[in-house]
This record gives C-alpha cells, sequence and structure tokens, in this order.
C-alpha cells in the first residue's frame, strides 16, 4: 500500500481558537454578575470575584487577558491589586472602574499601571472597546 504525502494549505480554522477570559473584580453583587453577563454575551469568558484577596487566590490568575476592577473594595483596593500585580511582574491589562469623582484617582489608576479608570455609571460600548483594544 503506497501512501502519498499530501500537503494542506494553512487554514486558520483548523487552529485552536483562545477565548478571551476576562476577570471582574467587585464587590457589588448585581454590577459584578452583570458584567460577567455582559462579557459571555459577546463571546468571552469571565468570572467574578467579590473581592481582590478572591482574585489573588484564585487558581486561574495568570489565564486571564484582562481584569476590570473596581478601585473602591473591602480589604485591598483596586489601586493596590493593580500594584501587587505589577510588583510581581504581571502585565495582564487591568481597568479600573469606580463611583467616586475623586479627580486624583484617574492619576492614582496610570500611575499603578492600570489602562485607564472609568466612571460608573459605565458606558459599556466604551468598556467593551477598551477590552477589545487590549485584547490585541
Amino acid at each position: 500500500m503506497l501512501r502519498r504525502s499530501v500537503h494542506l494549505p494553512d487554514l486558520p480554522w483548523l487552529h485552536p481558537v483562545s477565548t478571551p477570559f476576562i476577570a471582574i473584580v467587585d464587590d457589588h453583587d448585581v454590577l459584578c454578575s452583570s458584567l460577567v453577563d455582559l462579557m459571555r454575551s459577546i463571546g468571552y469568558r469571565a468570572e467574578p470575584f467579590g473581592s481582590a484577596e478572591a482574585f489573588l487566590a484564585s487558581s486561574s490568575l495568570f489565564l486571564f487577558d484582562c481584569i476590570v476592577a473596581d478601585v473602591h473594595l473591602p480589604g485591598m483596593s483596586g489601586l493596590d491589586l493593580v500594584r501587587t500585580l505589577r510588583e510581581h511582574g504581571t502585565t495582564t491589562p487591568a481597568i479600573l472602574i469606580t463611583a467616586l469623582i475623586e479627580k486624583r484617582l484617574d492619576d492614582a489608576a496610570i500611575s499603578v499601571g492600570a489602562v485607564c479608570l472609568l466612571r460608573k455609571p459605565l458606558d459599556i460600548k466604551v468598556l467593551v472597546e477598551l477590552i477589545e483594544r487590549n485584547l490585541q
């Protein structure tokens, strides 16, 4: 029996596609679950965390492609979360969100290594665009 070698063209749809994995860190259960639902509705995987400490203890910590975290959390703040991640060499894009209006928070978010700081109520279109831009 003869076997013939056949060259197949490189077909991108034959390669596994990685689905983006987004961490949502917010102590407000309704907002957290709403953001997780939003991420899933646009085809991303998402996991909720009620605190920075819960996120840092996650076995999935290094699997996330993007982090969306509230600034004001019980225990460790979102700012401290991003600072801690950067100090340990983690470069996962982090988008911070807050209902606080203090202008100093914008500078603080950038100084710790966050992509940006968005104000609540969130403009969902802006949030999704930022996530998509940082996944590339």
